[in-house]
């Protein structure tokens, strides 16, 4: 009977209301803000507008990522110990899309005036400041954020849509109207900062409404059972035993680092015309329509299978686009099919990250919601950075010649095949790796609806 009573409570206490989906939606495009539109511009702002060298700008994004994966983990290390009104992760979701909000005005506003060593100086604190500083306290804060709004597995995943939803607008405008804005203003300064603006008024705006709409049901319901702390050696000694941890944080930094920010590059100089960005951008946009159908699909083949198939897929999509060269056509379909193939990822992480989560309650007995949450958003933004450092050192080995945004110059042909093996070979690599750290994910097979099922009853989820 007691056994029953609770089980009705959980199911009344994690309904899901418009509030949580709309919310977590709304939370989930401050992230992407500071993880999509600054990785995927700085590279070109700092290059073709303020005149950096590719070298000096690649640089100053690895050096800054060197501190991701320490600032994230420590992140979800205060978020796991906050206790306020607001609950564990909200305050920290509100806090990070100010910041975001104001420091991407800034670094996307160097003075011209500047010598060329103050111009890096003023990158490097810039970009500290949007990426490893206030987008790790919003992306770490969000990504806990979807554990604590429920405990069910297929819920997580039903969040999982309206969070992918969430960060698809920031990417369709991305995408879509930047490469316009910038096309139509010929790369300025002005159009830099017009650009810039709709993001940090979407950052600001979204975290306040985000944070308004949901509740964590997760924290409320258990935090009488779950009042001790648990210290932070014992944390650190559980995220190195936790295999699953180091495969998702591992798979999730290879998946991001697919995105090297070339997609302009591509079209100004494969293509020559920087507006065919668009088009570039647009079988990304495909996958807003397929959301839907990825949670019965996983929920009939399973997360760990899909998302590996997947990758996979997406591997040999990638690989035809060196083959497609300047043709537009064969490019459109090679990039269509590896924008399908990732639907099953995005769509699991969320659900995937919480499994783990649990996994690591039901070893020690102590909640690591923001930690374990840190290795998803750790390996965004360490892949995603790395990927805008790592192209942005084979560019300049490559002889990619920076400019300014009034001065148009003839790229050497070896700058040019570099750009068509960031576009092709090197995200098929990586997909394929990838695809390697998630087989290993296999909780689905090792008994985690069981687990789960025993922490509801002790009360702990």
């Amino acid at each position: 009977m007691k056994k029953e009573k609770l089980d009705e409570t959980v199911t009344m206490t994690e309904k899901l209301g418009a509030n949580q989906k709309i919310g977590i939606m709304f939370c989930a495009m401050v992230s992407a803000v500071a993880t999509g539109y600054v990785p995927g511009y700085i590279n070109l702002y700092y290059t073709d507008t303020v005149g950096i060298s590719m070298g000096a700008v690649a640089m100053i994004l690895m050096i800054t990522k060197i501190t991701d994966g320490v600032t994230d983990i420590i992140m979800g290390m205060i978020v796991d110990r906050t206790n306020t009104r607001l609950g564990k992760a909200r305050p920290w979701v509100l806090a990070g899309g100010i910041g975001i909000g104001v420091s991407i005005m800034l670094l996307f506003s160097c003075p011209a005036s500047l010598s060329t060593s103050a111009k890096v100086a003023f990158c490097a604190g810039m970009y500290f400041l949007a990426n490893p500083f206030f987008g790790t306290m919003a992306s770490v804060s969000c990504g806990t954020l979807n554990n604590l709004l429920t405990a069910d597995s297929k819920k997580r995943g039903v969040l999982g849509v309206f969070s992918a939803y969430g960060t698809l607008v920031p990417v369709v405008i991305i995408g879509l109207v930047v490469p316009k804005i910038l096309s139509a203003m010929h790369e300025s300064q002005a159009a830099y900062t017009t650009a810039t603006l709709i993001f940090a008024v979407m950052s600001i705006v979204a975290s306040i409404i985000g944070v308004a709409c949901v509740r964590e049901t997760v924290t409320e319901r258990s935090k009488e059972q779950l009042v001790e702390k648990q210290p932070v050696k014992e944390t650190l000694h559980e995220l190195l035993h936790n295999k699953y941890f180091i495969f998702l944080a591992l798979g999730t930094i290879l998946y991001n680092l697919t995105s090297a920010p070339v997609a302009t590059y591509y079209a100004k100089y494969v293509f020559h015309d920087v507006g065919v960005t668009t088009l570039i951008n647009l079988p990304g946009m495909i996958m807003i329509f397929l959301l839907p159908f990825a949670v019965p699909m996983m929920n009939k083949f399973g997360k760990r299978n899909c998302v590996v198939g997947g990758m996979l897929l997406a591997a040999v999509g990638h690989t035809i686009i060196f083959f497609a060269n300047d043709n537009l056509a064969l490019f459109m379909l090679a990039k269509s099919v590896a924008s399908i193939a990732v639907v099953p990822f995005t769509i699991s992480l969320i659900p995937l990250t919480g499994e783990i989560c649990d996994y690591a309650l039901y070893r020690c007995g102590k909640p690591m919601d923001g930690t374990i949450s840190s290795a998803a958003t750790m390996g965004g933004k360490i892949g995603i950075g790395l990927a805008a450092g790592i192209s942005g050192v084979m560019l300049a080995v490559s002889g990619y010649v920076s400019s300014s945004a009034e001065t148009l110059v003839s790229q050497p042909v070896s700058a040019i095949f570099m750009i068509r093996i960031l576009s092709s070979f090197y995200p098929a690599i990586l997909f394929a790796l990838a695809a390697l750290c998630f087989y290993k994910i296999d909780l689905e097979k090792n008994g985690i609806a069981e687990i789960q099922k025993e922490l509801r009853e002790k009360g702990l989820r």
